[in-house]
This record gives C-alpha cells, structure tokens and sequence, in this order.
C-alpha cells in the first residue's frame, strides 16, 4: 500500500464539531463571501486552476485500489457561499470557514477556458483515466456551468467527476446536475446533493457520535481508510455518505 505521506501533503484533522460558526449578521454571511477574501483568486492570477489531492488533507494525490487504481486525483476550489445557494444547510457553519490557506478561484468563463485546457491536457497525459473533485470547496454556480462540465464528460473519455452539491434536486442547477449523472452515468459523474433524505446519491453532516442509518460513515473520517484515494466509496457507490460536523 503507499504510504500516507506520500499521497497527501497534509494529515487528517478528525472532526469535532467545533468548527467556525458564522452570526447571521456577520458580513459574510449577508453578503455571500468568504471570510478570507485576501484568499480568493481571478484565473490570471494562479497558475492552475485544478490542484494535485496530494495537496489536500482527506484526496490524496493518485487511487491506490479497485478497478481505477493508478488514476490521478484533482480537486477544484471556488469560493465558499458565493458560488453556493443560500438554500445550503451550512451556510454558517461551512468547513470553508476553517480553511484560511485555501486557494479559491473566481468563477466564469475565464476559468471554465482554464479548466478546459487543464482538462483536455490531462486528458492527453492520463488516458486510462484520472478523477476531478468538485468542489473543495463553492459549488456549481450557473445551469450553464454545470453543461460546461457536461460538455467535458463527452468530449473527453478519461475524465471522471465526483463531489457535492448543496443545490435542491428540484432546482434548476439540481435538475441540471441530475441530467448529467443521467446522461453521462454515475460512473461519470458521481455527483451528491448534500443534506438530500434520500439513501442514495446523498450526502449528510452528522453530529459526532452520531450515526445516519441510511448512509455510510466516511470511511476516512472514521479511520476505516486514509483518505479518498485509498478508499473510492464516493466514485464507486451510489449509497448515501455521512460525515461528521467539522
């Protein structure tokens, strides 16, 4: 098995539910920012908009079992309740809030032709396949986003998404979510609408101690497994996923 330190820059900080809270009143939360503006970046200001897992506490850099073991991993960061609907049930208490070093990138078509070049290179490099995390941060902010990565699913084989979104499944964005994971197939895009009911293709935050008798327990955050690259429940079950309260 690779070792840990070699897949993630940076170890697992277990959930405690202590996390920053945000008042409602607080400037960022009436105005949809993050609070660390200092940290949120045009696409000409970076030099890649798609980040190594290995740059990240719970991705890890490459798979290391099942059938997409070898496949690299990137993730991707928008900026936290700007690019969210403020129908999320964590919009104060967003882990984003605990994430100073974070490099979050601005949203639109300067970045989506970034992501493309990013992408179709990687495409080039990896085609046996590789892994996209959406989003570390932030979410799908445009119905015409979310086509732009449909649009990549089929003009590119060897990419794979997976990821959350906090979007109702009855909203437009959900709706064109959905319509992806539809079209593409879930093993394309393995897409979860967070704090949704429902015991498949869902995701929901538990308090610690808790347990969700319709969902699985992140394997990496209960120490089961290091991280999602030595796990793959995300990409490779549609069953429902919890995860404690940061």
């Amino acid at each position: 098995m690779v070792a840990a330190s070699t897949l993630r820059r940076h170890g697992t900080i277990k959930p405690s539910g202590r996390g920053v809270v945000l008042r409602a009143f607080d400037a960022a939360a009436r105005g949809g920012r993050t609070i660390f503006p200092s940290r949120v970046f045009d696409a000409d200001e970076v030099k890649r908009a798609l980040k190594s897992g290995h740059q990240s506490r719970k991705i890890g850099a490459t798979v290391t079992k099942g059938p997409r073991k070898g496949w690299p991993i990137f993730t991707l960061t928008l900026e936290e309740r700007a690019t969210c609907p403020r129908s999320c049930q964590h919009w104060l208490d967003c882990y984003g809030n605990n994430m100073q070093a974070a490099e979050r990138m601005v949203g639109g078509p300067e970045l989506e032709a970034m992501i493309e070049a990013e992408l179709r290179a990687t495409d080039e490099a990896h085609p046996e396949g590789f892994l996209v995390r959406l989003h570390v941060l932030g979410d799908f902010y445009s119905v015409e986003y979310v086509e732009f990565w449909q649009r990549m699913l089929e003009e590119l084989p060897a990419l794979h998404v997976f990821g959350f979104t906090a979007h109702d499944p009855a909203s437009a964005i959900g709706r064109a979510a959905s319509l992806v994971a539809f079209d593409c197939g879930w093993e394309r895009f393995a897409m979860r609408f967070s704090g949704a009911p429902h015991a498949l293709r869902a995701a929901r935050v538990v308090e610690p101690g808790q347990r969700d008798p319709d969902a699985v327990m992140c394997p990496a955050q209960s120490g089961a497994t290091d991280c999602c690259a030595t796990c793959g429940l995300c990409w490779q079950s549609e069953r429902s996923i919890a995860f404690g309260r940061h």
